[in-house]
Protein backbone atom coordinates (compact mmCIF):
# COMPACT_ATOMS: atom_id res chain seq x y z
CA UNK A 1 0.00 0.00 0.00
CA UNK A 2 2.94 2.06 -0.49
CA UNK A 3 0.69 4.26 -3.08
CA UNK A 4 -1.66 5.15 -0.49
CA UNK A 5 -2.57 8.22 0.60
CA UNK A 6 -3.97 9.64 3.36
CA UNK A 7 -5.62 12.91 4.32
CA UNK A 8 -6.46 13.70 8.18
CA UNK A 9 -8.73 16.04 9.13
CA UNK A 10 -9.01 19.68 10.50
CA UNK A 11 -6.01 19.84 12.98
CA UNK A 12 -4.76 16.54 12.82
CA UNK A 13 -1.75 16.57 10.93
CA UNK A 14 0.88 14.22 11.78
CA UNK A 15 -1.58 11.84 13.46
CA UNK A 16 -1.65 8.56 11.60
CA UNK A 17 -4.23 6.50 11.81
CA UNK A 18 -4.96 3.73 9.76
CA UNK A 19 -3.79 -0.14 9.64
CA UNK A 20 -0.61 -1.00 11.45
CA UNK A 21 1.01 -2.21 8.43
CA UNK A 22 -0.41 1.18 6.52
CA UNK A 23 2.05 2.63 4.21
CA UNK A 24 2.36 5.15 1.65
CA UNK A 25 2.45 9.13 1.79
CA UNK A 26 0.62 11.39 5.07
CA UNK A 27 0.79 15.05 3.57
CA UNK A 28 -0.28 17.76 5.56
CA UNK A 29 -3.39 19.92 4.86
CA UNK A 30 -2.71 23.48 3.62
CA UNK A 31 -2.26 25.73 6.13
CA UNK A 32 -2.15 22.69 8.63
CA UNK A 33 2.10 22.20 10.23
CA UNK A 34 4.63 23.60 7.67
CA UNK A 35 2.19 23.09 5.05
CA UNK A 36 1.74 26.80 3.53
CA UNK A 37 -2.23 27.93 3.06
CA UNK A 38 -3.99 27.64 -0.24
CA UNK A 39 -7.24 29.39 0.21
CA UNK A 40 -10.57 28.85 1.75
CA UNK A 41 -12.11 26.21 -0.34
CA UNK A 42 -11.71 22.34 -0.83
CA UNK A 43 -10.97 22.67 -4.40
CA UNK A 44 -7.83 24.64 -3.59
CA UNK A 45 -6.83 22.14 -1.20
CA UNK A 46 -7.43 19.64 -4.14
CA UNK A 47 -5.36 21.69 -6.49
CA UNK A 48 -2.13 22.32 -3.61
CA UNK A 49 -1.33 18.43 -2.88
CA UNK A 50 -2.10 17.47 -6.84
CA UNK A 51 1.51 17.35 -7.70
CA UNK A 52 2.66 15.55 -4.95
CA UNK A 53 0.33 12.36 -5.50
CA UNK A 54 2.03 9.19 -6.92
CA UNK A 55 1.29 8.65 -10.78
CA UNK A 56 -1.06 5.66 -9.43
CA UNK A 57 -2.68 6.03 -5.79
CA UNK A 58 -5.59 5.06 -3.97
CA UNK A 59 -6.51 7.85 -1.10
CA UNK A 60 -8.30 8.00 2.21
CA UNK A 61 -9.77 10.54 4.06
CA UNK A 62 -11.34 11.26 6.81
CA UNK A 63 -14.00 14.20 7.74
CA UNK A 64 -12.16 17.46 5.60
CA UNK A 65 -9.37 14.98 4.66
CA UNK A 66 -12.34 13.16 3.01
CA UNK A 67 -13.34 16.04 1.38
CA UNK A 68 -10.22 16.74 -0.08
CA UNK A 69 -9.74 13.14 -1.26
CA UNK A 70 -12.93 13.22 -3.17
CA UNK A 71 -12.52 16.39 -4.93
CA UNK A 72 -8.65 14.63 -5.97
CA UNK A 73 -10.23 11.70 -7.15
CA UNK A 74 -13.01 13.34 -8.79
CA UNK A 75 -10.34 15.26 -10.73
CA UNK A 76 -7.82 12.42 -11.35
CA UNK A 77 -10.22 9.82 -11.90
CA UNK A 78 -7.77 7.58 -14.22
CA UNK A 79 -5.36 7.97 -12.04
CA UNK A 80 -7.11 6.77 -8.43
CA UNK A 81 -7.57 3.20 -8.11
CA UNK A 82 -9.71 3.33 -4.81
CA UNK A 83 -11.52 5.84 -2.70
CA UNK A 84 -12.31 5.87 1.23
CA UNK A 85 -14.14 7.97 2.49
CA UNK A 86 -14.25 8.40 6.45
CA UNK A 87 -17.36 10.06 7.54
CA UNK A 88 -17.33 12.74 5.09
CA UNK A 89 -20.36 14.43 4.88
CA UNK A 90 -21.40 16.12 1.56
CA UNK A 91 -22.44 18.93 3.14
CA UNK A 92 -22.92 20.65 6.24
CA UNK A 93 -26.23 19.41 8.05
CA UNK A 94 -29.22 21.50 7.79
CA UNK A 95 -28.49 22.76 11.05
CA UNK A 96 -25.35 24.13 10.42
CA UNK A 97 -26.09 27.26 8.23
CA UNK A 98 -23.53 27.12 5.86
CA UNK A 99 -23.57 30.78 4.62
CA UNK A 100 -23.43 31.82 8.51
CA UNK A 101 -20.27 29.69 8.78
CA UNK A 102 -18.62 31.17 6.21
CA UNK A 103 -19.44 34.56 7.62
CA UNK A 104 -18.70 33.89 11.09
CA UNK A 105 -14.96 31.93 10.65
CA UNK A 106 -12.96 35.27 11.24
CA UNK A 107 -14.62 35.37 14.40
CA UNK A 108 -14.80 31.77 15.15
CA UNK A 109 -11.19 31.50 14.61
CA UNK A 110 -10.73 33.83 17.39
CA UNK A 111 -13.15 32.57 19.80
CA UNK A 112 -13.07 29.87 20.54
CA UNK A 113 -10.13 29.48 17.94
CA UNK A 114 -7.86 26.34 18.05
CA UNK A 115 -7.83 25.84 21.48
CA UNK A 116 -11.41 25.94 22.04
CA UNK A 117 -12.29 23.92 19.27
CA UNK A 118 -9.54 21.27 20.52
CA UNK A 119 -11.24 21.17 23.63
CA UNK A 120 -14.49 19.99 21.96
CA UNK A 121 -13.19 17.43 19.24
CA UNK A 122 -11.53 15.82 22.42
CA UNK A 123 -14.34 15.47 24.27
CA UNK A 124 -16.72 14.45 21.39
CA UNK A 125 -13.46 11.23 20.96
CA UNK A 126 -14.97 8.54 23.22
CA UNK A 127 -11.17 6.84 22.85
CA UNK A 128 -10.12 9.27 26.36
CA UNK A 129 -6.58 7.84 25.65
CA UNK A 130 -6.47 9.61 22.48
CA UNK A 131 -7.93 12.85 23.57
CA UNK A 132 -4.78 14.00 24.68
CA UNK A 133 -2.97 13.89 21.11
CA UNK A 134 -5.91 15.42 19.72
CA UNK A 135 -6.18 18.45 21.81
CA UNK A 136 -2.60 19.05 21.28
CA UNK A 137 -2.83 18.75 17.81
CA UNK A 138 -5.51 21.23 16.70
CA UNK A 139 -4.79 23.56 19.86
CA UNK A 140 -1.53 24.35 17.85
CA UNK A 141 -2.90 25.15 14.66
CA UNK A 142 -2.33 28.87 13.13
CA UNK A 143 -5.57 30.63 13.03
CA UNK A 144 -5.38 31.86 9.62
CA UNK A 145 -5.15 27.97 8.62
CA UNK A 146 -7.71 27.20 11.10
CA UNK A 147 -10.02 29.68 9.80
CA UNK A 148 -9.51 28.32 6.01
CA UNK A 149 -10.26 25.13 7.20
CA UNK A 150 -13.80 26.14 8.62
CA UNK A 151 -14.56 27.95 5.40
CA UNK A 152 -13.74 24.88 3.15
CA UNK A 153 -15.88 22.77 5.43
CA UNK A 154 -18.65 25.69 5.49
CA UNK A 155 -18.77 25.81 1.23
CA UNK A 156 -18.03 22.38 0.14
CA UNK A 157 -20.66 20.67 -1.31
CA UNK A 158 -19.74 16.86 -2.99
CA UNK A 159 -23.22 16.27 -4.51
CA UNK A 160 -21.62 17.37 -7.94
CA UNK A 161 -18.65 15.35 -7.72
CA UNK A 162 -20.40 11.77 -7.16
CA UNK A 163 -21.24 11.30 -11.40
CA UNK A 164 -17.16 11.29 -11.45
CA UNK A 165 -16.49 8.70 -8.97
CA UNK A 166 -15.75 6.28 -11.27
CA UNK A 167 -13.42 3.82 -8.96
CA UNK A 168 -14.00 1.64 -6.10
CA UNK A 169 -15.20 3.39 -3.41
CA UNK A 170 -15.55 2.13 0.12
CA UNK A 171 -17.71 4.74 2.68
CA UNK A 172 -17.29 4.47 6.70
CA UNK A 173 -20.28 6.29 8.22
CA UNK A 174 -20.71 6.71 11.72
CA UNK A 175 -23.83 6.00 12.99
CA UNK A 176 -23.56 8.30 15.85
CA UNK A 177 -22.28 11.16 14.05
CA UNK A 178 -23.59 14.71 13.96
CA UNK A 179 -21.88 15.32 10.25
CA UNK A 180 -23.46 12.52 8.06
CA UNK A 181 -26.52 11.25 8.01
CA UNK A 182 -29.47 9.82 5.29
CA UNK A 183 -27.99 11.79 2.60
CA UNK A 184 -24.71 10.69 2.87
CA UNK A 185 -26.33 7.25 3.35
CA UNK A 186 -28.27 7.07 -0.11
CA UNK A 187 -25.95 8.97 -1.91
CA UNK A 188 -23.25 6.77 -1.27
CA UNK A 189 -24.93 3.52 -1.40
CA UNK A 190 -26.23 4.79 -4.92
CA UNK A 191 -22.32 5.17 -6.60
CA UNK A 192 -21.71 2.25 -8.88
CA UNK A 193 -18.57 0.55 -7.30
CA UNK A 194 -19.26 1.79 -3.71
CA UNK A 195 -19.52 -0.19 -0.52
CA UNK A 196 -21.13 1.31 2.24
CA UNK A 197 -20.73 0.23 6.41
CA UNK A 198 -22.18 1.66 9.06
CA UNK A 199 -19.92 1.93 12.06
CA UNK A 200 -21.13 1.76 15.75
CA UNK A 201 -19.29 5.43 16.80
CA UNK A 202 -19.18 9.04 15.96
CA UNK A 203 -17.38 11.28 13.88
CA UNK A 204 -13.88 10.47 14.94
CA UNK A 205 -14.03 6.98 13.50
CA UNK A 206 -10.11 6.53 13.34
CA UNK A 207 -9.74 6.66 16.90
CA UNK A 208 -12.57 5.65 18.17
CA UNK A 209 -13.52 2.63 16.28
CA UNK A 210 -10.19 1.74 14.83
CA UNK A 211 -10.66 -2.66 15.91
CA UNK A 212 -13.51 -2.50 13.64
CA UNK A 213 -12.52 -0.02 10.44
CA UNK A 214 -8.89 -0.86 10.04
CA UNK A 215 -9.57 -4.53 8.45
CA UNK A 216 -12.84 -3.17 6.75
CA UNK A 217 -9.96 -0.71 4.79
CA UNK A 218 -6.92 -3.46 4.48
CA UNK A 219 -9.27 -5.39 3.19
CA UNK A 220 -10.90 -3.16 0.67
CA UNK A 221 -7.70 -1.69 -0.30
CA UNK A 222 -5.74 -4.94 -0.80
CA UNK A 223 -8.63 -6.08 -3.12
CA UNK A 224 -8.68 -3.49 -5.44
CA UNK A 225 -4.51 -3.49 -5.20
CA UNK A 226 -4.55 -3.49 -8.99
CA UNK A 227 -6.36 -1.26 -11.80
CA UNK A 228 -8.85 -3.71 -12.81
CA UNK A 229 -11.54 -1.74 -13.70
CA UNK A 230 -11.03 0.14 -16.68
CA UNK A 231 -7.79 1.42 -19.16
CA UNK A 232 -5.56 3.93 -17.80
CA UNK A 233 -5.52 7.05 -19.69
CA UNK A 234 -3.41 9.92 -19.01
Amino acid sequence: MSDCVWLHGTGLNGLHWGPEAAGGLWPELPGHGAAPRAGGTVAAYAEALAPSLPSRFAIVGHSLGGMVAMALAARLPARCRALILVDVPLSLPDWMPKRLGVWTSPVFARFPGPVGFARMMARRTANEAARPAIRDRIKAMDRGGFQDAMVATARFDGRPLLSRLAMPVLCLLGRDSMLTGQMERRAYADLPNAELAEIDAGHMLPFDAPDTIDPIMTRFLEMHSCPRFYPFTA
